[in-house]
């Protein structure tokens, strides 16, 4: 047993020393634990309410909350294999992330916001209401704006398609499952509107600046004869 311990304390050592970036993945934990902290002390009145008339007419899909809660294997989806192969998109991907969610953290600490749109009375006969159930029960309808599902799958969109190692399938599926993540935020009532319009506005610039040279130096790159 000894023996197998210690083959697997040197082969973690060998790829965190080829991986030297791996210790960016301590960011999610830190991210996690700041994230309930500011829950835990967010007022429960009194705050910004995102609700806009448009949000009436958007209708309650509990089905959609399948594609709500694949937000975090879409991280794994997308940053496994780009720390194993893909250090450079790796890190250009953490940056976007650490951030897009930090300042989103800051944001909800300086103006306290919510939503008031989830439905009353909902029972869990089904697998979305099932699932719905246990977010409500676990995650306050607080710090919403901008939406954190929206700019954590507009970062993994933009990481599939900066990175050479995903096929083109791949890319579809991952962009499919990212642009289902997001509408799932408005249609199970987890957001406002106007909470992923945010999301979008404030994701646009931060990509420019990560992403700057891979957009410009390809566009400026010459066109063989």
């Amino acid at each position: 047993m000894s023996d197998i311990i210690r083959k697997a304390f040197h082969i973690a050592a060998d790829f965190v020393r080829e991986h030297k970036y791996v210790w960016l993945v301590l960011y999610f934990p830190v991210y996690v634990a700041a994230f309930f902290i500011i829950e835990k002390h967010t007022p429960t009145s009194g705050y910004w309410v995102t609700d806009l008339p448009i949000d009436g007419c958007i209708p309650f899909v509990p089905g959609f909350a399948v594609f709500y809660v694949i937000w975090y294997p879409l991280f794994a989806m997308v940053g496994i294999p780009t720390l194993i192969k893909d250090g450079a998109a790796f890190k250009r991907w953490m940056l976007y992330l650490m951030i897009t969610l930090s300042a989103t953290l800051a944001f909800d600490v300086l103006v306290p916001n919510g939503q008031h749109l989830r439905p009353q009375g909902v029972e869990a006969d089904g697998l979305g209401t099932w699932i719905m159930s246990i977010i409500w029960a676990a995650d306050t309808p607080t710090n919403v704006f901008p939406s954190m599902h929206v700019l954590g799958c507009l970062g993994d969109i933009i990481c599939c398609f900066d990175s050479k190692i995903f096929r083109p399938w791949q890319r579809a599926a991952i962009t499919v499952l990212c642009v289902l993540c997001m509408a799932s935020t408005v249609l199970v009532k987890q957001h406002a509107f106007i909470d992923t319009v945010g999301a979008v506005a404030f994701a646009i610039p931060v990509a420019l600046i990560v992403w700057r040279r891979r957009i410009f130096c390809r566009r400026a790159a010459p066109s063989k004869a």
